[in-house]
């Protein structure tokens, strides 16, 4: 099948048996009446007592009621599933068996966090070997997905072992032997980048200086070299909206600002960023999309789509969302829908039946995107 773009990207839930109904809102209860800074401990403490005792599952689902209880833990639920991937592979001391172990769940944060583990273990890394593991333990035929996530994962782990020295972990992205692989590394490097910046007490340090100014808030993006720009400004609303205040509008603006060839990529940054902070509050997403102008709205509507999707690899999300959407805007939300099918789904049938369930007048554009 024909792979979407790393710039695109970024299973069943288990049931919960750590602990009953009863128990299960004690486990939240003890943390959540916290401060901030003593609560995000306090429920990591917890939710690593569960994968030590019961296994990455448990501990994901365990993170999922939380989620649904605590709109903190909502909100920061990556950096958590970051941590409990590289607490999964302390836990298995296997690379294979810990990002087994792993799911989809917010945006796949757990082999991502894999990856960080499995990386900071090694006394040294090397080219060669980076330039393979993904291949080697992940069968892309059998799902791009995941394939993402491993390649993706490394930009991660390469910045946290580098100590964020951003240019060295994009180098060593840079031995990754696809366009596509590269691509994937690329966007890991300057999500860690940003995630650390934004979370320096989640287990996030980034060196002293950082790779960000709030004087340029086009930086490091518009510093680099072209091949970066793309990974680059599809993460940097999220370092403008840290700097502004979540001034959305002024976040257009600075969008605005970036090279043409390089615009619609910082609105779809924006719309996954408005998505993320609404909780995926469709219509505040839309509202806020609206700030923008011209084509800046439908991408951001885009990116918006894209995040709703990938938050839990649910297109169905997506397809609701579309529905409520203008009808300038539906053709690229479904056209969008179909192209994450692609990486989603790797059985062309299974495509084919989410693309029928769409508005009647959109099931072919869906269809043509999910096409291998």
């Amino acid at each position: 099948m024909s792979r979407v773009s790393g710039a695109v990207l970024g299973a069943a839930v288990c049931a919960l048996v750590f602990v009953g109904h009863a128990e299960g809102a004690a486990f939240g209860e003890a943390c959540r009446e916290k401060p901030l800074q003593e609560k995000t401990p306090c429920y990591q403490s917890r939710l690593e007592e569960i994968l030590k005792t019961q296994g990455t599952e448990q501990a994901l689902t365990a993170l999922e009621q939380l989620a649904a209880q605590d709109p903190d833990v909502l909100r920061d639920a990556h950096p958590y599933v970051h941590q409990l991937g590289k607490l999964s592979f302390s836990h298995y001391q296997d690379f294979s068996t810990a990002f087994s172990h792993c799911r989809d769940t917010f945006w796949s944060g757990c082999y991502h966090g894999v990856l960080e583990g499995y990386l900071s273990s090694l006394p040294q890394v090397e080219l060669r070997a980076i330039a393979t593991l993904c291949d080697k333990h992940i069968d892309a035929r059998q799902s791009w997905f995941l394939k993402y996530q491993c390649v993706h994962g490394l930009g991660h782990g390469l910045t946290l072992y580098f100590q964020y020295d951003v240019l060295r972990a994009l180098a060593f992205c840079g031995a990754l032997p696809t366009d596509w692989d590269r691509e994937s590394c690329y966007g890991g490097v300057f999500m860690e980048n940003i995630v650390a910046f934004q979370k320096p007490h989640s287990g996030h340090h980034p060196g002293p200086t950082g790779f960000l100014n709030p004087q340029d808030p086009l930086y490091p993006c518009n510093a680099l070299a072209t091949k970066y720009q793309g990974a680059c400004y599809l993460m940097q609303t999220s370092a403008i909206l840290t700097f502004n205040g979540y001034d959305f509008a002024q976040a257009f603006r600075a969008c605005d600002q970036v090279p043409r060839e390089f615009s619609p990529t910082c609105y779809q940054s924006l719309g996954r960023d408005i998505s993320g902070f609404t909780l995926r509050d469709a219509k505040r997403v839309i509202a806020l999309c609206g700030l923008g102008s011209g084509d800046s709205i439908r991408h951001c509507l885009v990116g918006a789509v894209k995040d709703v999707i990938l938050t839990h690899a649910d297109p169905g999300r997506g397809v609701a969302f579309c529905r409520l959407l203008d009808g300038r805007y539906k053709k690229d939300c479904y056209a969008s829908v179909g192209e994450l099918l692609l990486s989603l789904y790797p059985d062309q049938e299974r495509r084919e039946q989410v693309c029928t369930g769409v508005e009647k007048g959109y099931i072919a554009v869906c269809k043509v995107s999910a096409r291998s």
